[in-house]
This record gives C-alpha cells, sequence and structure tokens, in this order.
C-alpha cells in the first residue's frame, strides 16, 4: 500500500470517525461560545478535515479570517471539500505542523489546537509555538486527552502483562503515563509558556466499541494513545499481549457493548 493511499484512508478514517466521537464534543467544550474580534484572524492547528474551521465559519464575525493547518494533505484535501465557495474566500488551508510553525511572532488573534497533541511533549512544544505566534493579549484554546481516558484498557493491559509474567513492563507502563498529561502537568506547560488567565474544564463521555478489535483499531485511539501504548511493549511480545486483550474484551462484554471513558483536558488563556 503507497503512503499516499494509507494517508487518503487515515482521512476518510479520521472524519468518518474522530470527529463524532471527540473533535465535535471538544468543540462543543473549548471553543463554542469563543469570543474572536471582528476583522481578525484565526489559526486552526492541527485542522484535520476541517470540521473545527468550518464550524468557525458560522461561528466568528464574517470578515474573521481562517488559517486551516494540518500536516497531511489527504487530511486538508477532505477538509477542502466541505467548504462552500463563499466559505472558501475565508478560509486557507496551508500544510504544516503545530510544532513548526512557519509564522512570524505575534500574528494571530485566536489561536485553537484540539487534535494531534496527547502527550507532555507534544503540548510543549504546540503551546511554545502557539503562544509565539498568538498576539499579546490574544487567545489560546487547547483541548488534549487526558491520562485518565481509556481506564478500561489499561485494566486489561495490566491483566495482559501479569498473565504473561512481564512484569518489568507495568513498570514502563507507568512510565509512560508519566508522559501524558493530566491538569496540573498542562497548567504548568501554559505557565512555562508565558501564558496568564489560564482557565481549564475536565469534559467526560463514553465511548462504545462493538468489541477489543475494534477499540484496538479505531481511529480514534490510533491518533491518540496507540503509540504511546505500543511503545512499552517489546514488539516481540506485541503480538499475544494485543491478542489477550482483545480476547478478554470480548469475553468479559461479550454480549455489550465496551464502553470507555474519553476525558478531555479544554484550556483557554491570554498570551
Amino acid at each position: 500500500m503507497s503512503d499516499t493511499t494509507s494517508e487518503h484512508q487515515a482521512a476518510v478514517a479520521h472524519r468518518a470517525s474522530v470527529e463524532r466521537l471527540w473533535t465535535e464534543p471538544v468543540y462543543e467544550s473549548c471553543v463554542s461560545g469563543l469570543k474572536v474580534p471582528s476583522a481578525s484572524s484565526v489559526l486552526v492547528a492541527e485542522a484535520r478535515c476541517g470540521y473545527v474551521p468550518s464550524r468557525l465559519l458560522t461561528d466568528t464575525p464574517e470578515d474573521t479570517r481562517i488559517i486551516a493547518l494540518d500536516p497531511s494533505r489527504a487530511m486538508l484535501d477532505q477538509a477542502r471539500t466541505r467548504i462552500d465557495e463563499a466559505g472558501q474566500k475565508r478560509i486557507f488551508f496551508v500544510p504544516q505542523k503545530v510544532s513548526a510553525l512557519s509564522y512570524a511572532d505575534d500574528v494571530f488573534k485566536t489561536t485553537i489546537c484540539v487534535n494531534g497533541v496527547a502527550s507532555l511533549t507534544q503540548t510543549q512544544d504546540a503551546l511554545s509555538e502557539l503562544s509565539r505566534v498568538t498576539q499579546v493579549g490574544g487567545t489560546i484554546v487547547l483541548g488534549v486527552p487526558l491520562l485518565s481516558s481509556f481506564p478500561e484498557f489499561y485494566d486489561m493491559l495490566d491483566e495482559a502483562l501479569r498473565a504473561h509474567k512481564l512484569t518489568d513492563v507495568l513498570n514502563r507502563t507507568q512510565e509512560m503515563r508519566t508522559g501524558l498529561l493530566n491538569v496540573s502537568r498542562v497548567a504548568e506547560l501554559a505557565q512555562a509558556a508565558g501564558l496568564h488567565d489560564v482557565e481549564f474544564e475536565e469534559v467526560s463521555w463514553d465511548v462504545a466499541f462493538g468489541s477489543g478489535q475494534e477499540l484496538l483499531s479505531s481511529a480514534l485511539v490510533r491518533e491518540s494513545f496507540y503509540p504511546h501504548w505500543l511503545g512499552v511493549i517489546r514488539s516481540s511480545d506485541r503480538d499475544p499481549i494485543l491478542r489477550y486483550i482483545v480476547d478478554a474484551i470480548d469475553t468479559y462484554w461479550h454480549q455489550d457493548t465496551f464502553s470507555c471513558r474519553i476525558v478531555c483536558g479544554c484550556m483557554k488563556a491570554v498570551k
């Protein structure tokens, strides 16, 4: 499978699944109701398939200019298809990632990122760049998954590791979790980025999966915690551990869906 085909499939999966399970509820909690000044520019980093920019078209003044960035050209292609001719005069799509913005300092009145950031390092890099390109007095909005998400999976992972006598991996699992996000860690990163008037809210909701395999193959999981989960398991042990987790979920919830709790941290701050 070519990289282009794979990237296109990832974009289609994101639009079909992640927008509904993550981006839409995060937008309602973090972005909806945001006061954007007239005749200003808004930057949406990690815009993916354009859900946030498309909502901003109706939620901001008509003279607002929206810059939508994403490192995936396939995602941006999906985003363009949902914007009508009038909207295309206000939205500009640019292939860039949030950790390496090409814009000068103090350009945007509002910057938003609610996708693509799941770890301490990613958040630190994102806040550093968003803070740099935001005008003094401007607003930064960040939506991130917290480490308290998917607690049910960690129970299954713990059981699988103990069943395979991989107690050393249990320690690495705890170390991995220290690299993920909670309220205090995001607050510390915001302070380190020089932000003030920081508002933070935890929002949670449940997501149901029809099977263990559906959980592990879902675009939502693949785009957030899956790389971190895999990183703690030796490559030679991954298949049996993941197979154990899938079988355990299907056994325990064989007559029901497997429901997982998602916890999002919504941060609004002023530069």
